[in-house]
């Protein structure tokens, strides 16, 4: 019925999982290149994700803020690609 099911839900679960785990070692990537480059704006990156990932870990909710975000990311990119689907089948 749907064939782009799949990547919808990689999309979800993928948003899901980084949302997750991802967040402070994301301001870890941003800490080591800022220490290989030198740019300031790094080091403020490093800042926002380590400390919202922290803070984001100690929200008693975050399970279903990072379930909820996924499932939209899903149903943007289901609902997208069953548009423009739509649109290649219908001539106009």
């Amino acid at each position: 019925m749907y064939p782009f099911l799949p990547r919808a839900l990689l999309w979800g679960l993928g948003v899901t999982f980084y949302l997750r785990y991802g967040l402070e070692p994301t301001g870890w990537l941003f800490y080591e290149a800022y220490h290989a480059i030198h740019l300031d704006w790094l080091y403020h990156g490093y800042s926002v994700f380590r400390g919202g990932g922290y803070l984001f870990g100690l929200w008693p909710y975050q399970w279903m803020a990072c379930s909820f975000a996924g499932a939209l990311v899903g149903l943007l990119v289901l609902f997208l690609a069953n548009r423009s689907q739509r649109a290649v089948k219908e001539p106009q």
